[in-house]
């Protein structure tokens, strides 16, 4: 299997920021959040997951490239959506 290679440039730093998400949380999402919930959409990659604080964050990225991807925007998930997901992290059925 190959390992999915995610890259990062000073724009992915300033998105992820300006929705008060710390970048080391979303690179911990991305190599170590498990489980989580992987959705690629055409070039979309969205995965979330739990955060070291327990929150759960989901990470948009686009593939440049069979298995390469650059982030582009990270977000805590609130509300409805954020109970959605943590039940399918816990393997519950919608």
């Amino acid at each position: 299997m190959v390992e999915e290679q995610f890259r990062w440039d000073e724009e992915s730093y300033r998105a992820v920021a300006a929705n008060g998400v710390a970048w080391q949380d979303a690179s911990y999402v991305l190599r170590h959040g498990r489980p989580r919930v992987r959705r690629h959409i055409g070039a979309l990659l969205h995965i979330a997951a739990h955060a070291p604080n327990g929150s759960i964050i989901g990470v948009t990225l686009i593939e440049e490239s069979d298995d390469q991807y650059l982030v582009v925007s990270a977000r805590r998930l609130e509300g409805d959506e954020r109970d959605a997901v943590a039940k399918m992290l816990s393997g519950g059925r919608g």
